[in-house]
């Protein structure tokens, strides 16, 4: 089973998935796992996203995404699609023809977590292992993220489940829980990866 942990800066999915890495297998972000490596090949950020698909399915355990594989497509959705970033057209050309290839779908679980911003604040005060320069900018994105897995959840074949991010003990405990009665779903991945596209492509960001 693949499961997905999402959610705003500093709640804490990283310290959770550190908890669960006895019995799992745990994938961190791409800034992480392949940190120090060169940036020069095209799409160098999203061929990773499917490197770490592709690591998921090695495991006979179960593998937890600290990260969504799939976040290029909401995280440049909220933003606007910067001219930095790859455009929409070139984010879903590329992620369509992965699919197509079968090199990477979605995961079989996503886990989003919740909480205030004034606990998120709190957190990263309290946090000295990491700077996240850019924890202001993404509190912006909590809502229109949220907005995203609603859809997935609502209107696509593709399990997610909201969680509120307590203290690690209690969300430790609600989210095994969660993986435990979750039956993993055959889905067809490139019809709900353009059910998803259509979604964006008229969804204004609010």
């Amino acid at each position: 089973m693949i499961v997905c942990f999402e959610g705003p800066s500093a709640i804490g999915k990283t310290q959770l998935s550190k908890q669960l890495n006895k019995t799992s297998v745990i994938i961190p972000e791409v800034n992480v796992l392949f940190k120090g490596e060169e940036k020069k090949d095209t799409f160098w950020y999203y061929k990773k996203q499917i490197e770490r698909y592709q690591l998921s399915l090695e495991s006979d355990e179960m593998s937890i995404l600290d990260g969504d594989i799939f976040q290029p497509l909401w995280y440049n959705w909220i933003y606007c699609y910067p001219a930095e970033f790859y455009s929409k057209e070139e984010t879903h050309a590329f992620f369509l023809k992965a699919i197509r290839e079968n090199r990477i779908c979605f995961p079989d679980l996503y886990i989003l977590f919740e909480t205030t911003v004034n606990k998120l604040k709190e957190r990263k005060k309290n946090d000295l292992t990491r700077s996240r320069r850019n924890f202001e900018k993404h509190l912006k994105m909590i809502q229109p993220q949220r907005k995203y897995f609603a859809f997935l959840k609502e209107k696509t074949d593709i399990n997610v489940e909201f969680v509120e991010y307590d203290d690690l003990e209690s969300t430790k405990r609600r989210v095994l829980e969660i993986i435990s009665t979750n039956q993993k779903r055959e889905i067809n991945c490139e019809n709900n990866f353009k059910q998803i596209t259509n979604w964006l492509d008229k969804t204004i960001v609010n």
